[in-house]
């Protein structure tokens, strides 16, 4: 056998050398085969997570529409068999609104909070603002992502105009009204419900 490797060098380093291109190459191509699989078993995984928020989204929006539906043709009904019910309405309304005109012209009594008091929750919906009333803040949800982050515009009392930025559970902004400073928290985004929840506290 050493006889004819010392003979044969050539065609023995030929032969080692293709022997270990074609083992490099198997453990190369299984590896990889390997990886490539498992990458595209995640990445259906995650589509499929994905999909099925969407499709949990899309059936509370059914549900929302049909309950809005029911309503609305329970109010057309109680109207058509109701002849008279406009014309009773309209003064009780003009009655409430003068009621309300009244009550905000009235000075304030309450008696302020304490510093530790937060003021309540509030959720947001997609497309609408919240005005905080105590600070003179403006939210509004431009659109919530299926990661769990969320478009706002927030518009701090000393600020002219808004910022539009992106946040996630957790991201808060300092701002002074009125002579005391908040804090305003975003503490949950729910992209089923196209909602951001906020709360708003005084700091300490």
């Amino acid at each position: 056998m050493s006889n004819w490797l010392e003979n044969n060098q050539t065609k023995s380093v030929i032969t080692y050398t293709l022997m270990i291109v074609g083992v490099t190459w198997a453990v190369s191509t299984y590896v990889l085969q390997d990886y490539r699989i498992n990458l595209l078993k995640s990445e259906s995984d995650s589509q499929r997570a994905i999909a099925e928020q969407y499709k949990s989204k899309s059936e509370l929006l059914q549900r929302e529409i049909d309950a809005v539906r029911t309503e609305n043709t329970e109010y057309r009904t109680w109207l058509s068999q109701a002849k008279d019910a406009v014309p009773i309405m309209v003064p009780r309304l003009i009655e409430l609104k003068a009621k309300i005109a009244e009550l905000e012209s009235r000075p304030s009594t309450a008696t302020e909070k304490p510093d530790s008091e937060p003021l309540p929750e509030a959720r947001v919906t997609r497309g609408r603002a919240y005005i905080d009333q105590t600070t003179g803040l403006v939210f509004t949800v431009l659109s919530v992502d299926v990661d769990q982050r969320a478009s706002v515009a927030v518009k701090l009392p000393s600020k002219n105009a808004a910022e539009e930025i992106k946040v996630f559970p957790g991201w808060q902004w300092k701002f002074e009204s009125k002579g005391s400073e908040y804090i305003l928290t975003v503490i949950e985004i729910n992209f089923i419900g196209d909602s951001v929840k906020i709360i708003i506290e005084r700091a300490v």
